[in-house]
């Protein structure tokens, strides 16, 4: 997974939850089960806004969202395969060189 390649002092994952609906309790458990050591934003709708996220942009999951250290989106997936994690991983490596 992405958030195991790097060290959390130089990246920082984030997953995004898009049902508003969903408890803190549902989410808590489903990062347990899946051994999820990231945060989770609830309540993210003014990020999927901001970032062009969801059904309405045609943006499902899982998509890749980079921003660099001066908060430039570098990388916003399309679409649920648009990218291989390798890739990501690869983009994320280019990142921090500069």
């Amino acid at each position: 997974m992405i958030y195991d390649a790097f060290p959390d002092s130089l990246v920082e994952v984030w997953m995004l939850n898009a049902d508003e609906h969903i408890e803190t309790d549902w989410l808590d458990n489903f990062r347990q089960e899946y051994g999820l050591h990231l945060p989770i934003m609830g309540e993210a709708q003014e990020a999927f806004a901001k970032f062009r996220l969801g059904r309405e942009y045609r943006t499902l999951p899982p998509l890749y969202i980079l921003i660099d250290k001066q908060g430039v989106v570098r990388l916003r997936s399309l679409r649920q395969g648009s990218i291989s994690l390798e890739e990501v991983v690869t983009m994320v490596e280019e990142l921090l060189e500069e």
